[in-house]
């Protein structure tokens, strides 16, 4: 019965987007000047977006609410784009991020109060149906009621969500505007201006969330928040590949999607200096070619030195003589220029203020040439006064961030951290930006409305204090893993190091728990890795979807092949889109790959040289594999040798085992892996 009303509703509803669509289509674009005519081309060029969407998928939930101060029950439904019923003056589709569909989300039945924040004030009232709709190309395909008011125990959130779940991946990152979980609407709709730090498990949501967030402030804040003065920092560019669909698919564009390296170094702007080949050095790091390195330079403390050299430099720059463009004539003492600069321009960054001194001696001049009677001299004064000035200026040497930093660390005896110009490191590019900002400062159109730092764990207190100083209120969102800090001389190992690097009134703590990625059986075996931590974090809390146990087996070194073909072609019988072989490392890789290809034409080899994910089948070193998901998983050589029992080392395979959404194997030759339960 209610799968036929909701068809009738379904078909009612195509018919008038469609209508509305087909207007829109047939007006010519507008391509003039006309700035009136260029706004209202604008609306319809969002509608005609929004509109083709709703096509699509037009909505994916029903929600029947009665306002207290109401007579009648009100049905919204709720999709990824808001449709306005022209002809009959209602809203059509109401958009998910509209505070009516907040109720959706977050209520599960239980509460006592049921209200929303709406632009007129609290709306306070009670909820009748909430129901999950699910369409594929126009036709209506599934409809599950999560709540029924008067009915008790209904499983429907539950099976939608499974059902959901179970979806099989691709190469791309999906949106979740239909299952949306409470704790992370709480999270998506959190109040702007402040420092939102998301600890989550693997699998918790949390790229999503944020992704979601960022969707949910531009609705919400339209009138203060521009989506080209929003960034997301991203831990490499094959992962800027995966969640590249998300933003598009919730109809936002224009967010600038990098990583902090290239960011950096883009306004740096220095053609001598070039960043180190962060794929090679992460690569001889985890294949143990080099040492841990402790990280000072990304501690607070790191940049208060940085910043108290500075000042000092910026004190030294100066010329340390009076301005005296002619001879026999009184000039404009140092002291006078000093007061300038500690009075006048004392808010300026340096070169700023070496801009403004030029232009208040240039107008000197000018008056004190006019103290001549005779144009002919006055001109002659100008001329000679300018000449001076420039010999002066020349005096205040340029000087860039990579020259500025060497001679900081030559005054704090630390030449040996110094790096070559042509090999800038991870850790050298927070001090930098510092230095860049300090000196040259930061235009108005380049401070951010909001910044998201995905992969947080891998981020020092230096380097979220750089973006800090170039983001309007402390707007960000903050979200990473600890258990998957697999960086040992990068990051942090507690995230009280950013909630104090802002303020505690400033920055809110949220801990995701729950895991949507895995079964509930990869997610327990996974937990028993993290056991074996000094400290881990909290447990992932599986949402129970069942599946098959995890697969260990003990296999013959010279078998190892042979067992990799034959588990790869038994995930492609069973159905499998995305399947990956992980081994620890990129030159074990690299050996066994042309002897897999040759079996497998279809297998990928992803190194951290890879800038997109493409699917299918993969091989990748486990480092590699964090952020990304796989239907399949099968972790190759988890032995005594490649996974000894240490901090990193179990870091590393709770990541690779947390990649799974469907099924897990693990092979080992030899002795296996402590990390491991052997039955």
């Amino acid at each position: 019965m209610q799968f036929e009303e909701e068809k009738k509703v379904l078909n009612k509803t195509l018919a008038i987007i469609n209508q509305q669509y087909e207007y829109l289509a047939s007006i010519p674009e507008y391509r003039g000047d006309d700035f009136n005519e260029k706004v209202l081309e604008d609306s319809r060029r969002r509608m005609r977006a929004s509109l083709m969407s709703a096509k699509k998928d037009p909505y994916f939930a029903r929600l029947d609410f009665k306002d207290e101060e109401a007579d009648e029950v009100k049905v919204t439904y709720i999709g990824k784009a808001g449709v306005f019923d022209e002809e009959n003056g209602n809203v059509l589709i109401t958009d998910w991020r509209a505070p009516i569909a907040s109720l959706f989300y977050g209520f599960s039945g239980s509460e006592g109060d049921v209200y929303y924040q709406s632009p007129d004030g609290v709306v306070e009232g009670e909820i009748y149906l909430k129901r999950n709709i699910v369409t594929y190309e126009q036709e209506l395909e599934r409809v599950v009621d999560r709540y029924i008011r008067g009915k008790q125990e209904l499983s429907g959130g539950d099976e939608f969500l499974l059902y959901k779940l179970g979806d099989q991946k691709d190469n791309r990152l999906r949106d979740i505007v239909a299952t949306i979980q409470g704790e992370q609407n709480e999270i998506i709709r959190y109040p702007l201006n402040q420092a939102v730090i998301i600890q989550g498990v693997a699998g918790s949501g949390k790229t999503t969330v944020a992704l979601h967030r960022l969707a949910y402030l531009l609705y919400e804040y339209r009138e203060q928040l521009t989506a080209h003065r929003m960034i997301i920092f991203a831990p490499n560019t094959i992962f800027l590949d995966y969640i590249s669909q998300v933003l598009p698919e919730l109809g936002v564009g224009d967010i600038v999607q990098t990583t902090f390296p290239e960011w950096v170094m883009a306004i740096i702007d220095d053609p001598n200096c070039q960043l180190e080949s962060l794929s090679k050095r992460r690569k001889a790091f985890f294949e143990s070619e080099i040492v841990d390195q402790d990280n000072l330079k990304g501690t607070l403390a790191f940049q208060q030195k940085i910043r108290e050299q500075l000042s000092k430099l910026e004190k030294e720059w100066l010329p340390a003589e009076d301005f005296i463009p002619w001879e026999n004539k009184q000039g404009v003492s140092l002291e006078k220029i000093k007061s300038w600069l500690e009075t006048d321009f004392k808010d300026n960054p340096v070169v700023k203020k070496y801009e403004r001194v030029k232009a208040k001696l240039t107008r000197w001049i000018e008056i004190e040439a006019k103290m001549y009677e005779e144009k002919k001299e006055q001109e002659q004064a100008r001329k000679e006064g300018k000449k001076q000035l420039r010999k002066y200026l020349r005096k205040w040497k340029k000087r860039k961030p990579y020259e500025l930093y060497a001679q900081i660390l030559k005054r704090m005896g630390k030449e040996d951290v110094l790096p070559p110009k042509k090999n800038i490191a991870l850790d050298d590019l927070a001090p930098l930006l510092d230095i860049h900002d300090y000196w040259f400062g930061i235009e108005k159109e380049e401070r951010f409305d909001h910044v998201v730092i995905d992969e947080a764990q891998d981020f020092s207190p230096y380097q979220v204090s750089v973006l800090n100083a170039r983001t309007k209120k402390a707007s960000f969102t903050i979200l990473g893993d600890l258990a998957q800090g697999i960086h040992r001389d990068e990051g942090i190992d507690q995230w009280e190091r950013f909630i104090e690097l802002f303020g505690t009134s400033r920055a809110k703590f949220f801990q995701m728990t729950k895991s949507y990625r895995s079964t509930y059986e990869i997610i327990a075996f996974s937990n028993t890795i993290l056991s074996h931590l000094a400290s881990p974090p909290a447990y992932a809390e599986p949402v129970f979807r069942s599946g098959e146990d995890v697969q260990i087996q003990q296999i013959q070194a010279e078998d190892k092949t042979e067992k990799i073909v034959s588990w790869v072609n038994e995930m492609k019988h069973q159905g499998m889109n995305t399947i990956a072989v992980i081994l620890r490392s990129e030159s074990e890789c690299d050996q066994i790959y042309s002897k897999l290809k040759s079996e497998l034409a279809e297998l990928k080899m992803i190194t951290t040289e890879d800038k997109t994910y493409e699917g299918g089948l993969s091989l990748l070193p486990v480092y590699v594999s964090k952020g990304l998901e796989f239907d399949s998983v099968l972790m190759v050589d988890v032995d005594e040798v490649h996974y000894p029992k240490d901090e990193q080392t179990t870091k590393l395979l709770y990541v690779g085992c947390t990649r799974a959404l469907h099924h897990l194997s693990i092979i080992y030759s030899g002795k296996p892996s402590e990390l491991i339960s052997i039955g």
